[in-house]
Order: C-alpha cells, then structure tokens, then sequence
C-alpha cells in the first residue's frame, strides 16, 4: 500500500544553485547542498521502513518536535541516503531517544558533544559505512556520510537543534554534520562492540555515542603492548576531561577506537576485550597533586580522590569502550571523550517484512 504524505508541501525552483540558496534563507540545512525530497524520493524512503509513515518514533529534542516516520524520511532524503540505509537512521534515533542517552542535556549543552553512531554488522559493506581507513572522515563511503548528516538533519529540523540558540554549543565540532562508522569486525581479536553488549553477529546494530570530539593518539616507540596500553589510559585521562566535572564517575564512557595492527598486539597479553577495559581502568587516573590546589579541594569535596591520592577518570572497567577500526598504519588510536551524562545506547536495525 502505498503511503500517504500528510508534510507541507513547497514548491521550489529545479535550479539547484537556486534551490542551494533557498535551503539556506529557510534554515533546512547544514550549509552544504541537500536533495530535494520530493514525493517520489519520500515515498522510495518509506518503502524502506518497517513502520508506516504516520507512526511516531518519538519527540527529539530541544524544541520537542514529533518525529513521524515521514519526517524522518525526508530529512534523510535531503542527507542523501539511500533507501536501503533509511532503517540505521531509524535505528540511531530509536537509540538517541532512550532515557540514558539524555537526548535532552546532550543537545542543549555548551559542550561539544553529538551523537557518534558505531555501526556493527553484515549491513556495512552494502551500505558504505566506512570502517576501515579514514572511517572517522575522508573515506567517502555513502552510507557513513549520509547516515550521520541524516541524524543531525533530524535533531535540526525536527528537534529544533540551532547553534546559538537552542543549542549553547561554544564550538560545536565537525562531527555536528553528522558522524558514522563502522566497527572492522572481521580483524578484530574480540567479539564486536555490539556482541559484548548481547546482539548477534547476523543483526545490525547501531551503537550511539555521546561524543565531544575526537582525540588522536598516536606512538612509535614502545614495542611491550601493556607499555602502549599503559600510555593510552593516561592520555584519556587528562585533568580537563569532562569525566572530571562530575561528581559521579559510573556516569558515560570514553570509546577507545584502536587500529587492527595495535588490536593484534594487545590481543596478545590481553585474548578478551574485558581485559583490556580491566587494565585501561587500572592506569586511567592522574594523582590529585596534578592539579592545582583549588581544584584539588574541589575533587575532595565531590568524593572523587581514593585514599590513595589517586583520582579514577570513570568508576567502572567498561566505561572504556575499546573498538577496532581504521587502517593498517599502526601509528594510532582515536579517543572519543564522554559528555559524562549519557550513556552508550544501542537499537537494532530493523527492516519491513517480506
């Protein structure tokens, strides 16, 4: 059956230069060019959904805009999605709606922080989601680029996302356009992000970050991997982080992108993810007396110093989320810092029956 489009219509001019123009006195997009959504292009995106165009996923927020699934479908026309991707997009935002993503706090927040979405997976071949050199930008995979613009589309023109306004973003990040990759499962030493949290390997996943940015790492000289490791979990603990702020380190964590060459090696010493989170925790924390005195006493006051004089980035082992990705240069790592108050969500993908 075929869907019924109940949006506002407006007509536009086929010029695209005129049309470019347009999208930006009316505040439709990002800056960069969109796809016209016309009726024929929604209604090929719909027939891509497991819902019909009138169900409602939810309200995205700041501005608590009512998600239909129509809306969705054309913000992710207007990304330049293809049909066949339309469900990971329904997928993050199911995701980014669940209480513990704090959808609220996330998109109103002077902080930087947005959604990354880490895609696990038989789907991310078909669909170009870029896992493997520059997955985090530049590899140009379809799917990765017009995934993540898709979700910010949403939170824009339907959430009422606007810098300066809704949004108190001080410098926003390059991720705001959107951000998606996906996890290089096939040379990873341990069980994907999206098995450690329970789904098979036959179902795509899409897992949402709350991310600040990214942090580059990178190391040529140590040979012994728990050397590395070591070095990687006190440069995620730098005294500025976010996790810092807080008064409670069980809350957010820091996902850990690390190439399948350094994988190999902490493999080694380290066969199951677990332990590698185990021994990142073990190291990630800086003395008290790094920071200066008032600073120190704010960090007594918060209960954050052990007796021990040591100050934790986070309070548990998974709160640091290590996840393979990237080329075969094995210089360097990726950090994803926390916002702190949000969690790791996941949804699975799902797609109209047969």
């Amino acid at each position: 059956m075929t869907a019924v489009l109940t949006s506002e219509q407006v007509e536009v001019s086929a010029d695209p230069e005129a049309w470019h123009a347009r999208s930006i006195e009316e505040r439709w997009g990002d800056g960069a060019p969109l796809i016209p959504p016309t009726d024929d292009r929604v209604l090929a995106m719909l027939a891509a959904s497991p819902e019909p165009a009138d169900h409602v996923i939810g309200v995205l927020p700041p501005q608590h805009g009512v998600a239909t699934i129509e809306l969705l479908a054309i913000n992710a026309v207007l990304a330049g999605c293809e049909p066949a991707a339309f469900p990971v997009v329904l997928a993050a935002i199911e995701a980014i709606l669940e209480p513990g993503w704090n959808a609220f706090g996330l998109t109103t927040t002077t902080s930087s922080v947005f959604p990354m979405l880490i895609v696990n997976g038989p789907c991310r071949d078909d669909l170009g989601i870029d896992y493997r050199a520059g997955c985090m930008g530049g590899a140009g995979g379809r799917g990765s680029m017009t995934i993540g613009r898709a979700v910010a589309l949403c939170l824009r023109n339907i959430g009422g996302q606007r810098a300066g306004e809704t949004s108190r973003s001080v410098f926003g990040q390059p991720a705001r356009f959107g951000m998606c990759f996906g996890e290089w499962e096939e040379r990873s030493p341990w069980a994907s992000l999206a098995q450690r949290a329970g789904f098979g390997a036959d179902l795509d996943v899409v897992t949402v970050h709350g991310g600040k940015g990214t942090y580059p790492l990178a190391d040529i000289h140590n040979d012994d991997p728990r050397d590395l490791l070591y070095l990687i979990a006190k440069s995620v603990a730098f005294p500025l982080s976010n996790l810092y702020l807080s008064g409670n380190p069980e809350n957010g964590q820091v996902v850990i992108a690390i190439n399948p060459v350094w994988a190999d090696r902490f493999a080694v010493p380290f066969p199951e993810a677990e332990q590698v989170q185990e021994f990142l925790w073990e190291h990630a924390w800086q003395p008290i007396d790094l920071w200066p005195a008032h600073n120190q006493q704010m960090l007594r006051d918060r209960d954050r110093v052990a007796n021990d004089g040591k100050v934790r980035l986070v309070g548990r082992p998974d709160q640091l989320v290590p996840v393979v990705c990237g080329g075969l240069g094995s210089l360097h790592a990726v950090a994803l810092p926390s916002f702190g108050e949000s969690q790791l969500q996941q949804a699975v993908v799902r797609r109209p029956s047969a």
